[in-house]
């Protein structure tokens, strides 16, 4: 009778707040006007429900305000569950749920606070038994009755201290684990989990009651090695980074680092083992990644032909990658792109695959060499240019119709679902393409193709690098030939001018000082037959040198064809040259530069122009300037800055009549300084390329120049504590920024 009394009180009291609520709002309501959030005075009646009687009803009183909100308050009044607007349903939802989840939250408080309760009622039995015992010891003693009032209640105190440390001792390590984003648990000496954070229960899927009781060892993929590691825990007191992988419910897992410590109680027994776990998902991904760096590197100084490069790169692309299938396109003379190596492709879908060409054909492989994009694209393409194809099929299914027909969709039939093709650059062109395939849907993630994408320089180096010295092995061969051919002549001739000797004795001196003469032929031209043969590699001047002293001797016993290679190779080794001496100035922009000291940048900017004075003359060119200021520079520096950008608009100047200003402001701590002109423009995908060496944007047919220009201007800056960017757009000129950082201050203008 007394249980069923006290449900009706709790449950009633449930009642009762609503209505007190509901009562409290409408009374608002007619005083303030409408307006009021609905829930206004129902969220604190369902919050005292909660925290007095329990969870129970504590949901009853939510269920009991939402519908007396519906009936009375929401629109339209009288009714229910009939709403006007979507806001007063998802307002009633969200109620309701804030109203489960203050339920619990109290039933939790009560729970705790009941516990707590009994705690202090046993402690407090515990002492009322102490008590008795005291009084009995103390019978007949009567005179030191105030001694034991005194001792009681110094022993009520201490309970209700170490009750309250105990309590405030739970608080603490609750806050402690619950702070902490590893996850942490501990474990009891028999292995069972006793505790665990909010990070515990993400990591493995799993809700913190069902966590609890459970082995700690079965949420790893290696269990046994998990009660490894706990047993060394409680012989040896502690772990440091011990490694394991975390199976969440899902299936994903987490390699994580564990450190974990045996905690003991006052006494010094052991009570369990403390755990965290750090996660190294990164750190593990980030050593994958350095050791393909570092494999794809080795090949590069380890293989000999480009053949043997291109199959051992493709294995260990694979094998990071764990794709099926692997292809590496290279583009030939004829503009067809075969596979040069490829691993996991049937053959008959390389006999189809090998004929493919940059002039008749479209595809992925196509468009991400040529860079024709089609707006299709866009949906697989990242900002680098490359494919990524997670479900091929349903890409292709979902094209128009017309689209459909362009697309050759051999990946597809022979059951490739992801995609991925990766251009191969070298220097500022396509040379190639990395084809990766897999019937297995989604393998290819966007970050994995970035990554490849970041290495093809690496490829596309290579290559030429093996091309280049094969064609070098072309013309050595060549050369030779044409050495032993020439070295034939002279012996012949040789044998002749002896036979002439023998004939005219009368000219004995004049043959012996031919034969001399004759002699020292023979060995400039054996010297020169063994530089030509073995030492191609030589500085560079001596290559041209002895190709002009080639063009020079044998041009009338020379082809058109040997002639068209002796002129390339003089033109290669001056480009070379002429890149080795940018390179130099390059070089010596950090290490050989001027004094920083005070100088006029209008007389620097003067000598610029004055060096420029016939290229702005024969260009046409107007040029108009801000007074600029005195600063603390290297003035030979900044000059050849000027130089650089000014030269840099005469260079890409479009069909109007070229214009060109040099301005300056100074803003905070800095002066900014700008260069514009009107010329053909950079498109903006390219704004920060063109500052890195070697990165051309057009061919030395077009626009001459060797791609060091603007990362000398980078490197000068730079040195200047200062930073360089450009602003442009295609057809609409161009205008370069760079900013000086102020060293003692500015002296004045100089207008």
């Amino acid at each position: 009778m007394r249980v069923k009394l006290r449900w009706l009180t709790r449950y009633g009291f449930a009642l009762v707040a609503v209505a007190v609520g509901l009562l409290l709002r409408l009374t608002i309501t007619r005083w303030m006007g409408p307006g009021l959030p609905t829930y206004i005075t129902f969220y604190p009646a369902v919050m005292l429900v909660a925290l007095k009687s329990g969870f129970g009803p504590g949901l009853v009183a939510t269920l009991a305000a939402a519908l007396a909100a519906d009936y009375w308050i929401i629109p339209p009044v009288g009714s229910l569950f009939i709403y006007e607007t979507a806001i007063d349903t998802v307002g009633q939802v969200f109620f309701i749920g804030m109203g489960v989840f203050m339920s619990a939250v109290a039933e939790r408080y009560r729970r705790i606070r009941r516990r707590t309760e009994e705690l202090v009622a046993a402690r407090t039995a515990e002492l009322a038994r102490a008590n008795e015992q005291l009084q009995w010891e103390i019978a007949g003693h009567k005179e030191d009755e105030e001694s034991v009032r005194q001792l009681n209640t110094e022993l009520e105190q201490r309970v209700a201290a170490r009750t309250a440390e105990a309590q405030a001792a739970f608080r603490y390590a609750r806050s402690l684990l619950e702070a902490s984003l590893d996850p942490l648990v501990t474990i009891s000496p028999a292995g069972k989990i006793t505790d665990v954070n909010k990070a515990t229960e993400e990591v493995t899927g799993r809700p913190r009651e069902q966590l609890i009781g459970s082995r700690f060892s079965d949420y790893f993929t290696e269990p046994e090695q998990a009660e490894t590691g706990y047993q060394k825990v409680i012989a040896e007191g502690l772990v440091r980074d011990y490694p394991l992988t975390i199976r969440h419910a899902s299936g994903h897992t987490t390699p994580v680092l564990y450190n974990a410590t045996v905690y003991h109680n006052e006494a010094g027994e052991a009570q369990g083992v403390f755990a965290a776990a750090r996660d190294v998902t990164e750190r593990k991904e980030a050593e994958r990644r350095r050791d393909f760096t570092n494999a794809l590197l080795a090949l590069f100084a380890q293989k000999t032909s480009s053949k043997e490069y291109l199959d051992s790169a493709v294995e260990v692309i694979r094998g990071w990658s764990g794709c099926e299938a692997l292809g590496i396109r290279i583009v030939d003379e004829h503009l067809k792109m075969p596979y040069e190596s490829w691993a996991g492709f049937k053959p008959d879908f390389l006999e189809v695959e090998n004929q493919l060409s940059l002039e008749r054909d479209t595809c992925c492989c196509i468009r991400a060499i040529s860079e024709a994009f089609e707006e299709s694209d866009r949906a697989i393409l990242t900002a680098g240019g490359s494919f990524h194809c997670h479900e091929a099929a349903a890409f292709f299914n979902q094209l128009p119709p017309e689209q459909r027909a362009r697309y050759r969709g051999n990946c597809m039939k022979f059951g490739f679902a992801s995609l991925a093709v990766v251009p191969i650059h070298y220097r500022d062109k396509i040379i190639g393409a990395l084809h990766l395939a897999d019937s297995r849907p989604g393998w290819f993630s966007p970050a994995t193709v970035q990554f490849i994408e970041s290495m093809t320089p690496l490829i596309g180096e290579a290559v030429k690098r093996f091309q280049t010295e094969a064609e070098l092995a072309k013309h050595r061969d060549h050369l030779e030939e044409l050495v032993q051919q020439r070295t034939g002549e002279l012996e012949t001739a040789n044998l002749n001018l002896q036979t002439e000797i023998a004939q005219r004795k009368g000219a004995e001196e004049t043959l012996r000082e031919t034969a001399q003469d004759l002699a020292r032929s023979n060995r400039d031209l054996e010297q020169f037959a063994y530089v030509a043969s073995h030492d191609l590699q030589e500085p560079l001047r001596a290559v041209a040198g002895y190709v002009e002293l080639l063009k020079h001797r044998f041009g009338d016993k020379l082809d058109e064809k040997a002639l068209q290679y002796v002129a390339g190779a003089t033109d290669g080794a001056l480009r070379m040259q002429t890149l080795i001496t940018d390179l130099l100035a390059y070089s010596r922009v950090g290490t050989r530069g001027g004094v920083i000291a005070q100088a006029d940048l209008n007389t620097v900017l003067d000598q610029a122009l004055n060096n420029l004075q016939a290229s702005l003359r024969e260009a046409g060119a107007t040029l108009t300037r801000d007074p600029l200021p005195r600063m603390e520079v290297d003035a030979t520096q900044i000059g050849q800055l000027f130089q650089n950008l000014i030269g840099n608009a005469l260079k890409f100047r479009g069909e109007r009549p070229l214009e060109i200003h040099v301005g300056a402001r100074r803003e905070k701590g800095r002066w900014l300084f700008w260069v514009r002109d009107n010329g053909i423009g950079i498109e903006p995908q390219y704004f920060e390329r063109i500052f890195q060496i070697f990165q051309r944007l057009h061919t030395r047919k077009h626009y001459p120049g060797t791609g060091i220009g603007l990362a000398i201007c980078k490197k000068i800056v730079e040195r200047h504590d200062g930073a360089i960017w450009v602003e442009s757009q295609p057809n609409q000129g161009a205008t370069f920024y760079f900013s000086i950082r102020e060293i003692s201050g500015i002296e004045d203008y100089n207008v």
